[in-house]
């Protein structure tokens, strides 16, 4: 028996799939029993359940050999060594193992937790199987690729990296493990929302994202008729009527978009996804309605600086033209654009700063439907990568307590990085302005604040947002505080954001 757990990352409300633990379990052989305990239900004590499952299988035919972790950056992370160390003290005799994204990014500090005793690094549906074999004594752990541990002698063993599978060469998602119904809630893209990942990976090289250093330059797609025929599934058996794509990069390029598009016609879903500006910029008048019929409702793009010079040194591969084409695009065929800016270049922060804020104001006056989000830059480590000649992991604590502290997490969440070239006149900066311009332009998201609030903010920014006067807008925060139903989450990203007024209750 395995325990598979999801620590908790976000409110019990904003709960979807967990799909990272799902996808593992569904590689395992059909004689091995697996659970999931899901921190992110409500009500659900992670130490307490995973608990209560070794003690009923204990002396059993059946026990429980191993609790299996999957662990993001940020509240994940803090819950998941909480956790982890509650485990091993309560029942040392169970191996820990952890897998997922910070683990592949840092392997050290996980490795120097005497509360962690496997690592698996990269996709681990393979890994894991290998691992199940070296704790049955008949296989050397230095065979197995993407296996990590401590040595006798306290070194750590890297193994070397996997070469992964795609998609279509794993298992179905086994939804049969988890209540579908409980992770299907609303969202602005409609009442019963879920989640769905159609790839791994991604081909770009953009200097500070992550994905690039867990997987390389690569990606591989599921072939389209199958994820329709997952979500036709979802939205027959289960109601589900929307769904946001975790993909880093949702369409290869103009033939697979009408791919899709074609594919998904028939289901009456509408969907979020994330995709490139370049890529977009490309697609036909037809291939966009195409992809609006077959219910793309809006679609997340990095446009990151409103700068060509600093989007070269970025790595990006995309130009300032480019996203103003695609915000045109979207507003001729009736599709959301969100585009997400990095503020805090540290070679020019302030002026970076002006010219970005400037550039977004082109975009809303493009399509005023335009939806900003913001980061704060923070460099995450690539493959043989180095800014200003320093390794980004120089600093970066040791010890998985110590990156479980405010500081850490507000670096890891991009939220709130303690950088020494982005003093807090200038986050304040950033936060006015987009304070002033989701007042004046309300988000399809925005489900917070009472009616009323919005609409005296948005009177009373639209002097604001004309004169382009940002500073200190000390009576748009009052509104908001006085009409809020719920304080903001900025953890709630994406398909993770308030759905309709029901919602904010649960």
């Amino acid at each position: 028996m395995i325990i598979f757990v999801n620590p908790r990352a976000t409110r019990p409300r904003n709960r979807r799939f967990p799909l990272s633990v799902m996808m593992v379990g569904a590689a395992l052989p059909s004689d091995i029993g697996w659970e999931i305990v899901d921190g992110n239900l409500p009500e659900v004590d992670v130490v307490a359940a995973a608990g209560a499952l070794i003690a009923a299988r204990a002396g059993g035919p059946d026990p429980v050999r191993l609790i299996a972790m999957t662990v993001m950056p940020g509240p994940q992370l803090v819950s998941a060594v909480a956790a982890a160390k509650a485990l091993k003290q309560s029942h040392p005799e169970v191996p820990i193992v952890w897998g997922g994204n910070f683990g592949s990014l840092y392997p050290a500090p996980v490795l120097n937790a005497p509360f962690v005793d496997w690592l698996v690094r990269g996709q681990g549906e393979q890994t894991f199987v290998e691992l199940l074999d070296v704790l049955a004594g008949t296989r050397d752990p230095k065979s197995v690729a993407g296996l990590c541990f401590r040595e006798a002698d306290g070194t750590h063993w890297i193994g070397p990296e996997r070469v992964w599978l795609g998609p279509d060469d794993l298992a179905d998602p086994p939804y049969h493990k988890i209540e579908v119904g409980r992770y299907l809630h609303p969202t602005f893209l409609g009442r019963r929302s879920g989640v769905y990942q159609a790839s791994i990976g991604c081909p770009f090289a953009c200097s500070f994202c992550g994905v690039i250093s867990v997987f390389g330059r690569r990606e591989k797609v599921q072939a389209p008729a199958r994820t329709a025929a997952h979500l036709g599934w979802l939205a027959r058996t289960h109601g589900m009527d929307s769904v946001h794509f975790y993909d880093n990069n949702f369409f290869l390029n103009e033939p697979h978009a009408r791919e899709v598009a074609d594919a998904f016609l028939p289901l009456g879903l509408r969907w979020w996804c994330e995709a490139r500006v370049d890529t977009l910029s490309r697609f036909s008048d037809d291939t966009w309605q195409r992809l609006k019929a077959a219910g793309l409702a809006m679609v997340f793009c990095g446009a990151e600086s409103g700068s060509d010079a600093v989007l070269q040194k970025m790595q990006k591969g995309i130009t300032t033209e480019q996203i103003a084409t695609v915000a045109a695009r979207t507003r001729d065929h009736g599709i959301i654009p969100e585009f997400s800016f990095v503020f805090g270049d540290p070679d020019d922060p302030e002026g970076e700063i002006d010219n970005t804020l400037r550039f977004i104001r082109r975009l809303k006056g493009i399509n005023p439907a335009m939806e900003l989000i913001t980061y704060f830059y923070t460099p995450t480590p690539q493959r043989g990568t180095t800014y200003g000649g320093v390794d980004p992991l120089t600093g970066t604590p040791d010890r998985l307590e110590d990156w479980t502290s405010p500081e850490w997490v507000a670096w890891m969440t991009h939220e709130d990085p303690q950088l020494p070239w982005l003093d807090r006149r200038l986050k304040a900066r950033v936060e006015d302005f987009e304070l002033v311009l989701k007042s004046r332009f309300p988000s399809v998201h925005e489900k917070r604040v009472r009616p009323w609030g919005k609409v005296v903010a948005r009177l009373l920014a639209r002097r604001r947002w004309a004169r382009e006067d940002y500073a200190d807008p000390g009576l748009l925060r009052r509104i908001r505080s006085a009409a809020a139903r719920a304080p903001d989450d900025r953890q709630a990203y994406g398909h993770l954001r308030a759905g309709p007024e029901s919602e904010l209750a649960a």
